[in-house]
């Protein structure tokens, strides 16, 4: 049985707790952001799928508010 990728332990846990400790969780949720925006940019532009680029949007803009409301 696989393990869940981000499950405790994992290198990827580690690699995402290190990379909070480096910048900060503000910042790593900036950072998540701007992905889903480049992710819907490049369904629209290049796939025409409005519908996925529109989830990939909004979901961009809901981690650009808890980004500006998280303090750590």
């Amino acid at each position: 049985m696989n393990k869940p990728y981000f499950c405790e332990g994992s290198d990827a846990m580690v690699q995402l707790e290190s990379m909070v400790d480096a910048v900060g969780l503000s910042n790593v949720l900036y950072a998540l952001s701007k992905i889903c925006s480049e992710k819907a940019s490049h369904l629209e532009s290049n796939w025409q799928d409005k519908i996925a680029a529109k989830a990939w949007d909004r979901e961009a803009k809901r981690l650009d508010i808890v980004a500006t409301k998280v303090d750590v």
